[in-house]
Protein backbone atom coordinates (compact mmCIF):
# COMPACT_ATOMS: atom_id res chain seq x y z
CA UNK A 1 0.00 0.00 0.00
CA UNK A 2 1.20 3.01 -1.12
CA UNK A 3 2.11 5.38 2.86
CA UNK A 4 3.64 8.63 0.87
CA UNK A 5 1.41 11.44 -0.32
CA UNK A 6 2.06 14.89 -0.30
CA UNK A 7 -1.01 16.88 -0.76
CA UNK A 8 -1.53 20.49 -1.59
CA UNK A 9 -4.76 21.61 0.31
CA UNK A 10 -6.55 24.89 -0.36
CA UNK A 11 -8.52 26.13 2.46
CA UNK A 12 -9.21 29.21 4.47
CA UNK A 13 -10.76 27.18 7.25
CA UNK A 14 -8.30 25.58 9.83
CA UNK A 15 -10.55 23.24 11.54
CA UNK A 16 -11.85 21.97 7.97
CA UNK A 17 -8.02 21.46 6.55
CA UNK A 18 -7.39 19.27 9.64
CA UNK A 19 -9.90 17.24 9.21
CA UNK A 20 -9.14 16.71 5.66
CA UNK A 21 -5.53 15.60 7.43
CA UNK A 22 -6.92 13.30 9.58
CA UNK A 23 -9.82 11.73 7.49
CA UNK A 24 -6.29 10.98 4.54
CA UNK A 25 -3.75 10.64 7.23
CA UNK A 26 -5.89 7.11 8.36
CA UNK A 27 -5.43 5.89 4.94
CA UNK A 28 -2.08 6.86 4.00
CA UNK A 29 -0.18 7.58 7.54
CA UNK A 30 2.57 9.12 5.73
CA UNK A 31 1.12 11.83 3.95
CA UNK A 32 2.68 15.36 4.46
CA UNK A 33 -0.09 18.33 4.41
CA UNK A 34 0.67 21.81 2.73
CA UNK A 35 -2.51 24.26 3.62
CA UNK A 36 -2.58 27.66 1.28
CA UNK A 37 -5.32 30.32 1.39
CA UNK A 38 -4.10 32.83 -0.56
CA UNK A 39 -3.34 32.99 -4.33
CA UNK A 40 0.29 33.66 -4.13
CA UNK A 41 1.01 31.49 -1.49
CA UNK A 42 -1.06 28.85 -3.70
CA UNK A 43 1.21 29.99 -6.98
CA UNK A 44 4.09 29.55 -5.21
CA UNK A 45 3.50 26.28 -3.74
CA UNK A 46 2.89 24.92 -7.44
CA UNK A 47 5.69 26.33 -8.36
CA UNK A 48 7.74 25.14 -6.02
CA UNK A 49 6.72 21.55 -4.36
CA UNK A 50 6.06 18.49 -6.00
CA UNK A 51 2.39 17.13 -5.26
CA UNK A 52 0.26 13.89 -5.77
CA UNK A 53 -3.18 15.50 -5.61
CA UNK A 54 -4.53 19.13 -4.72
CA UNK A 55 -7.62 19.03 -2.64
CA UNK A 56 -9.63 22.29 -2.77
CA UNK A 57 -12.40 24.52 -1.32
CA UNK A 58 -14.52 26.20 -3.57
CA UNK A 59 -15.45 29.13 -2.12
CA UNK A 60 -12.87 31.22 -0.67
CA UNK A 61 -12.69 35.12 0.58
CA UNK A 62 -10.81 36.33 -2.73
CA UNK A 63 -9.90 33.36 -4.43
CA UNK A 64 -12.12 31.40 -5.96
CA UNK A 65 -11.96 27.66 -6.63
CA UNK A 66 -12.40 27.36 -10.52
CA UNK A 67 -9.72 30.07 -10.31
CA UNK A 68 -7.10 28.12 -8.42
CA UNK A 69 -8.37 25.23 -10.87
CA UNK A 70 -7.52 26.90 -14.01
CA UNK A 71 -3.76 28.08 -12.53
CA UNK A 72 -3.59 24.40 -11.27
CA UNK A 73 -3.76 22.86 -14.89
CA UNK A 74 -1.65 25.57 -16.00
CA UNK A 75 0.61 25.01 -13.98
CA UNK A 76 0.49 21.26 -12.98
CA UNK A 77 -1.62 19.87 -15.60
CA UNK A 78 -0.58 16.26 -14.57
CA UNK A 79 -1.78 16.58 -10.68
CA UNK A 80 -5.16 15.56 -9.90
CA UNK A 81 -7.67 18.37 -8.50
CA UNK A 82 -11.11 17.88 -6.84
CA UNK A 83 -13.17 20.01 -4.57
CA UNK A 84 -13.73 19.52 -0.69
CA UNK A 85 -16.47 22.27 -0.34
CA UNK A 86 -19.83 22.61 1.67
CA UNK A 87 -20.76 24.81 -0.49
CA UNK A 88 -20.52 24.15 -3.82
CA UNK A 89 -23.70 23.03 -5.59
CA UNK A 90 -24.86 20.48 -8.16
CA UNK A 91 -24.51 22.94 -11.18
CA UNK A 92 -21.09 24.61 -9.64
CA UNK A 93 -19.94 20.84 -8.99
CA UNK A 94 -20.95 20.32 -12.70
CA UNK A 95 -19.22 23.05 -14.39
CA UNK A 96 -16.11 22.35 -12.34
CA UNK A 97 -16.30 18.50 -13.49
CA UNK A 98 -16.22 20.22 -17.63
CA UNK A 99 -12.95 22.53 -16.31
CA UNK A 100 -10.87 19.49 -15.34
CA UNK A 101 -11.51 18.60 -11.79
CA UNK A 102 -11.20 14.86 -11.21
CA UNK A 103 -14.12 14.80 -8.63
CA UNK A 104 -15.95 16.49 -5.99
CA UNK A 105 -16.48 15.71 -1.62
CA UNK A 106 -18.94 17.44 0.05
CA UNK A 107 -17.57 18.58 3.73
CA UNK A 108 -20.57 16.99 5.64
CA UNK A 109 -19.75 13.74 3.81
CA UNK A 110 -15.74 13.48 4.13
CA UNK A 111 -16.13 9.91 4.49
CA UNK A 112 -15.95 9.96 0.78
CA UNK A 113 -12.75 11.48 0.36
CA UNK A 114 -10.61 7.82 0.93
CA UNK A 115 -12.31 6.34 -1.99
CA UNK A 116 -12.23 9.85 -4.20
CA UNK A 117 -8.80 10.25 -3.72
CA UNK A 118 -8.18 6.80 -4.10
CA UNK A 119 -9.18 6.72 -7.43
CA UNK A 120 -7.79 9.83 -8.60
CA UNK A 121 -3.89 8.69 -7.68
CA UNK A 122 -4.86 5.16 -9.67
CA UNK A 123 -6.09 7.37 -12.55
CA UNK A 124 -3.23 9.97 -12.89
CA UNK A 125 -1.08 6.52 -12.69
CA UNK A 126 -2.33 4.79 -15.41
CA UNK A 127 -2.20 8.13 -17.39
CA UNK A 128 1.37 8.42 -16.03
CA UNK A 129 2.01 4.90 -17.38
CA UNK A 130 0.24 5.34 -20.78
CA UNK A 131 2.03 8.52 -21.06
CA UNK A 132 5.57 6.28 -20.58
CA UNK A 133 4.98 3.95 -23.22
CA UNK A 134 3.58 5.92 -25.53
CA UNK A 135 6.66 7.69 -25.37
CA UNK A 136 8.98 4.71 -25.27
CA UNK A 137 7.06 3.53 -28.62
CA UNK A 138 8.02 7.33 -29.88
CA UNK A 139 11.30 6.56 -29.07
CA UNK A 140 11.82 3.56 -30.46
CA UNK A 141 9.92 4.24 -33.50
CA UNK A 142 12.29 7.17 -34.39
CA UNK A 143 14.79 4.26 -34.12
CA UNK A 144 13.78 2.54 -36.19
CA UNK A 145 13.10 4.96 -38.94
CA UNK A 146 16.99 6.18 -38.77
CA UNK A 147 18.00 2.51 -39.09
CA UNK A 148 15.67 1.82 -41.43
CA UNK A 149 15.69 5.03 -43.39
CA UNK A 150 20.16 3.68 -43.23
CA UNK A 151 19.81 0.68 -45.17
CA UNK A 152 22.00 0.59 -48.46
CA UNK A 153 19.57 -1.63 -49.68
CA UNK A 154 15.91 -1.35 -51.09
CA UNK A 155 13.92 -1.87 -48.12
CA UNK A 156 10.60 -3.15 -48.61
CA UNK A 157 8.12 -3.83 -45.69
CA UNK A 158 4.86 -5.50 -46.49
CA UNK A 159 1.55 -7.03 -44.61
CA UNK A 160 2.20 -10.45 -45.34
CA UNK A 161 -1.65 -11.25 -45.22
CA UNK A 162 -2.86 -8.71 -47.65
CA UNK A 163 0.44 -8.52 -49.28
CA UNK A 164 0.45 -4.23 -49.83
CA UNK A 165 3.43 -2.38 -48.73
CA UNK A 166 2.98 -0.76 -45.73
CA UNK A 167 6.74 1.08 -45.46
CA UNK A 168 10.04 1.39 -47.48
CA UNK A 169 12.98 3.49 -47.61
CA UNK A 170 14.55 5.85 -49.52
CA UNK A 171 16.67 3.50 -51.36
CA UNK A 172 13.80 1.72 -52.66
CA UNK A 173 12.73 5.10 -54.18
CA UNK A 174 15.77 5.66 -55.41
CA UNK A 175 15.82 2.51 -57.23
CA UNK A 176 11.91 2.31 -58.22
CA UNK A 177 12.43 6.14 -59.43
CA UNK A 178 9.42 7.07 -57.77
CA UNK A 179 7.74 8.28 -54.42
CA UNK A 180 7.12 6.53 -51.53
CA UNK A 181 3.45 7.59 -52.02
CA UNK A 182 3.08 6.04 -55.46
CA UNK A 183 4.91 2.93 -53.45
CA UNK A 184 2.65 2.65 -50.11
CA UNK A 185 -0.51 0.53 -50.10
CA UNK A 186 0.38 -0.98 -53.62
CA UNK A 187 1.39 -4.94 -53.46
CA UNK A 188 5.06 -6.12 -53.57
CA UNK A 189 3.96 -8.07 -56.62
CA UNK A 190 3.79 -4.93 -58.75
CA UNK A 191 7.61 -4.00 -58.18
CA UNK A 192 9.10 -7.40 -57.47
CA UNK A 193 8.76 -10.31 -59.95
CA UNK A 194 6.98 -13.16 -58.01
CA UNK A 195 3.59 -15.05 -57.97
CA UNK A 196 1.59 -14.12 -55.14
CA UNK A 197 2.04 -17.50 -53.82
CA UNK A 198 5.90 -17.19 -53.70
CA UNK A 199 5.29 -13.72 -52.31
CA UNK A 200 4.44 -15.25 -48.63
CA UNK A 201 6.67 -19.03 -49.50
CA UNK A 202 9.95 -17.43 -50.97
CA UNK A 203 12.91 -18.73 -49.32
CA UNK A 204 15.03 -16.43 -47.22
CA UNK A 205 17.93 -15.59 -50.27
CA UNK A 206 16.63 -15.51 -53.67
CA UNK A 207 17.51 -13.94 -56.97
CA UNK A 208 14.84 -11.73 -58.86
CA UNK A 209 13.91 -8.61 -60.77
CA UNK A 210 12.94 -5.34 -59.66
CA UNK A 211 10.05 -4.01 -61.89
CA UNK A 212 10.47 0.19 -62.22
CA UNK A 213 6.79 2.11 -63.16
CA UNK A 214 8.26 2.64 -66.24
CA UNK A 215 8.85 -0.38 -67.11
CA UNK A 216 12.45 -0.73 -66.34
CA UNK A 217 13.53 -3.91 -65.34
CA UNK A 218 16.74 -3.91 -62.20
CA UNK A 219 18.65 -7.83 -61.03
CA UNK A 220 18.12 -8.01 -57.74
CA UNK A 221 19.18 -10.43 -54.71
CA UNK A 222 16.47 -10.41 -52.45
CA UNK A 223 16.82 -11.11 -48.84
CA UNK A 224 13.23 -11.68 -46.71
CA UNK A 225 12.64 -11.56 -42.98
CA UNK A 226 9.48 -12.39 -41.37
CA UNK A 227 8.84 -10.67 -38.88
CA UNK A 228 5.46 -9.75 -36.07
CA UNK A 229 5.00 -6.09 -35.17
CA UNK A 230 1.93 -5.03 -32.56
CA UNK A 231 0.37 -8.84 -33.52
CA UNK A 232 0.53 -8.06 -37.13
CA UNK A 233 2.38 -10.41 -39.53
CA UNK A 234 5.14 -8.68 -42.09
CA UNK A 235 7.85 -9.79 -44.45
CA UNK A 236 10.73 -7.06 -44.84
CA UNK A 237 12.47 -7.40 -48.05
CA UNK A 238 15.74 -6.06 -48.62
CA UNK A 239 16.67 -5.96 -52.22
CA UNK A 240 20.17 -5.36 -53.44
CA UNK A 241 20.78 -4.88 -56.89
CA UNK A 242 23.18 -7.01 -58.68
CA UNK A 243 25.26 -6.45 -61.61
CA UNK A 244 24.11 -6.89 -65.11
CA UNK A 245 25.48 -10.39 -67.08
Amino acid sequence: MRNRLQILNLEDNVNDAELNAAMLSARWPDCEFTRVDRREDFLRALEQGEFDIILSDYTMPGFSGLEALTLAHQKRPNIPFLFVSGTIGEDSAIEALKNGAVDYVLKHRLMRLIPVVDRALREAEQREECLRAEEIMRQSEHKYRELFESLEDAAFLADVETGKIIDVNRSAEKLLRCSRADILGRRQSVFLMMGEAAAATAKSSSESLIIAPDGTTVPVNVHLTHLTLYDRPLALRLCRTLPHS
